[in-house]
């Protein structure tokens, strides 16, 4: 029996990490900054660094070291780099028997520019074999108290609906992290997965984009509002990530507010991965939402200080005594 399935992407990512990069204001778009180049140019990379990436993969090895018994479900190549993947699941202690090697696409990449000094970075990604996902033997994935969806392919417009219909019926809980894929969708196309969640956890900007094609005229006064929105399409429970303006949380009554854990942002890869899992790694602990939320900003801020997805997951031991360093009474 797994306490935790997690559904999604799986990639190896490579990092350059560079102060050859220019930052340019660019007003028209939602990040409003460009990350440039010289076209034609042969650039040197101070540092690269290379690690398991993906949604899926990220939040599997984040279940896996604060001691859940955890599997991945995903798509790799028949190739070394899918190889490669598996290997490091299975030092993390996450099962891998639910990866699936695909015939005939490579194992997703990522290339991640870090700007030294920016606090962020931009990815270029293949998706490669995680475009072919999709769920070949659902009898072989009962076993399990919860499902971790991340964001999925476009390519399998039907696979979210497909799982969350599953766990549905099987009374298996479920967390969705919905990628910009499913969600640019539409509402009536996110309406039947929201109303049958446990927990949905998104973005400020995805947050605004499902309550937007939802009503075009809503206006979002602040970020509790965003929460407060979001609970009345259905899920349980709604986290809402805001960057360095922390985070939100609701059950329907009340609106919890977590305040982020200062950290130098080394680089933002895998932020809201690590937060997403940790939160529903604590609520299967047993943790209230507060103390969730609160062991959540302390992992999540350890992975941004370094450089990687995973390279930061702390195991459960180092967030507990994180959280007694700050004097917290949770319960720990």
């Amino acid at each position: 029996m797994f306490d935790v399935i997690t559904i999604g992407s799986a990639s190896r990512d490579i990092f350059f990490i560079t102060d050859r990069g220019k930052i340019i204001p660019d007003p028209t778009s939602i990040e409003g900054k460009l990350l440039a180049f010289y076209l034609g140019a042969k650039v040197s990379i101070e540092t690269t660094f290379t690690s398991t990436g993906g949604g899926a993969c990220n939040a599997a090895t984040s279940f896996a070291r604060l001691g859940l018994k955890a599997a991945t479900y995903a798509n790799i190549g028949r190739d070394e780099l899918g190889e490669q993947i598996i290997l490091e699941l299975l030092r993390e202690g996450a099962d891998t028997e639910f990866i699936w090697a695909d015939e005939k696409l490579k194992t997703g990449i990522g290339l991640i520019l870090i700007p030294k000094g920016a606090g962020d970075r931009t990815i270029l990604f293949y998706s490669g074999a995680n475009r072919n996902l999709t769920i070949r033997d659902w009898h072989k994935i009962e076993d399990t108290s919860w499902f971790y969806v991340g964001p999925l392919s476009k390519e399998r417009p039907e696979l979210p609906k497909q799982i969350v219909d599953f766990a549905y019926s099987k009374s298996i809980k479920i967390a969705n992290n919905p990628g910009l894929g499913q969600i640019e969708q539409g509402f009536s196309y996110m309406a039947p997965i929201l109303e049958k969640l446990n927990v949905l956890i998104v973005n400020r900007t995805e947050a605004t984009l499902i309550l937007r094609s939802k009503d075009p005229n809503i206006v979002i006064a602040d970020n509790r509002q965003l929460a407060a929105e979001l609970i009345k399409t259905g899920p349980e429970i709604v986290v809402v990530t805001c960057g360095p303006d922390g985070s939100y949380a609701t059950e329907g009554k009340d609106i919890y507010f977590q305040e982020v854990i200062k950290a130098e942002v080394v680089d933002a890869t895998g932020a809201g991965d690590s937060y997403g899992s940790t939160f529903v790694a604590a609520l299967i602990m047993g943790y209230d939402i507060k103390t969730a939320m609160f062991m959540a900003a302390i992992n999540s801020a350890s992975v941004v200080s370094r450089v990687g997805a995973q390279e930061g997951l702390l195991q459960l031991g180092e967030i507990r005594k994180r959280v007694i360093k700050r004097g917290s009474r949770t319960g720990f």
